[in-house]
């Protein structure tokens, strides 16, 4: 007993001294990331760590780069995998703190590769910003100007160019839209702040945990997110406007940890327990290939806005304080987002088990738009927390082939 035991313990040691020279880099279950180098449970997934360009021609043999320019002179990358003669064209936009890349980092079973299978001429879209936004007309990054933006900047803006860039491109009447998360809460501004533009480009958009209101939001993440106020009044003397650099030391030294570390149901523990409890939900075949796409620039300012609408429990466009609010809005608060305004169909999807983006906060949203607006109803869906609509083992027996369904049936 103790020599098995023992053997055990060395089997781990070398696997943890060997891991970073070894090839296999994905498990089929967390306990083979313990000998990682010797189980036939692992294996090398050639997405880890690669550009968004060559997984998407990995995989489809078919990838392109285009470029779209906002109004206010920001310059994002668009993503497309062609498809000739599709059953549709759709565009799908990310969350905070990452980029086109969420959406194939499932390896073969990516989001993008399955509606793109499914005969859909797949758009993946950036933020300004990202690591595939960060050129602009006259800024550079490293000016603090070209971080000056908040949600409705994003959603009025960058959702507006790459919507008419992608329906002029593919000369398509409308286009389907799918955001998860921040990609959800920027295109109900989207719609709601340009309702003719939207509903004329826009088939149907499919808002996947939206954070919105807050009013019902919990955990922990209800002490942390207070800090962004903080750092968003003291950025101008530190010249610090950014978080999550994809290349600096941090994200860095958090790849290699990850990377080498062999425990690797700590993350799972970790994001259930910020973003809702559902430890046996996250697919241990992503875990190094998630890590490894994770991490992409973004405004302060961004979270310092999703900040205010936690604390104020309102949808609500950047609060610069009453003086200002004045001179930038013509009064002391900012405005609502007008939901009622929105005139395209908008399908909800949120789940029980999701901290952040509560279902009762998303019932607030739903309750907001007109009738006309919610033809289609909305998708409760159970046991998913913030991180599994893209990372859980059943997202697409809970969530993307339902998605399908309705879309077979417009």
């Amino acid at each position: 007993m103790v020599f098995k035991i023992a053997s055990h313990l060395l089997l781990v040691l070398l696997s943890f001294i060997f891991v970073p020279f070894n090839s296999n880099n994905s498990c089929s279950n967390y306990l083979s990331y313990l000998f990682i180098s010797f189980s036939s449970d692992c294996y090398h997934n050639p997405d880890v760590n690669d550009n968004i360009t060559n997984i998407i021609q990995r995989h489809t043999n078919s990838s392109e780069t285009h470029q779209v320019q906002t109004e206010d002179g920001y310059i994002l990358n668009l993503f497309r995998i062609r498809r000739e003669n599709p059953r549709g064209v759709i565009f799908f936009q990310h969350g905070l703190f990452t980029d086109a890349r969420a959406w194939v980092s499932q390896y073969n079973d990516s989001v993008a590769f399955l509606f793109w299978r499914a005969g859909y001429d797949v758009w993946l879209g950036n933020n300004r910003g990202n690591l595939y936004g960060k050129k602009h007309v006259t800024w550079k990054p490293s000016d603090g100007e070209f971080w000056n933006y908040s949600l409705l900047e994003i959603g009025y803006y960058d959702l507006d160019a790459s919507v008419e860039y992608i329906k002029s491109t593919t000369s398509e009447g409308k286009i389907i839209y799918v955001g998860v998360s921040m990609g959800a809460t920027t295109g109900l501004i989207y719609a709601s702040m340009r309702p003719e533009a939207s509903s004329q480009s826009v088939q149907i958009m499919i808002s996947i945990a939206p954070c919105t209101h807050f009013k019902y939001a919990d955990g922990i993440l209800k002490y942390i997110v207070p800090l962004s106020d903080i750092m968003q009044r003291y950025n101008k003397y530190t010249g610090i406007y950014t978080l999550l650099r994809n290349d600096n030391l941090f994200m860095k030294s958090f790849r290699l940890f990850h990377r080498i570390f062999p425990f690797k149901k700590y993350l799972v523990y970790l994001l259930s327990f910020f973003f809702g409890w559902t430890p046996d939900e996250m697919d241990p075949n992503y875990a190094n290939l998630m890590v490894s796409h994770f991490g992409s620039e973004t405004s302060i300012k961004i979270i310092d806005h999703f900040y205010q609408m936690y604390y104020q429990h309102r949808f609500q466009a950047y609060d610069y304080g009453e003086v200002k609010n004045m001179e930038v809005y013509g009064s002391k608060r900012p405005f609502l987002f007008p939901l009622k305004k929105i005139k395209l169909p908008v399908y909800i999807i949120y789940s029980d088990s999701d901290y952040l983006s509560y279902y009762k906060d998303n019932e607030l949203v739903y309750n907001d738009l007109s009738e006309e607006v919610t033809i289609y109803g909305k998708l409760a869906v159970k046991g998913l927390n913030h991180v599994d609509y893209l990372y859980s083992k059943h997202r697409n027996q809970k969530l993307f082939n339902k998605i399908l369904r309705l879309l077979d049936s417009l």
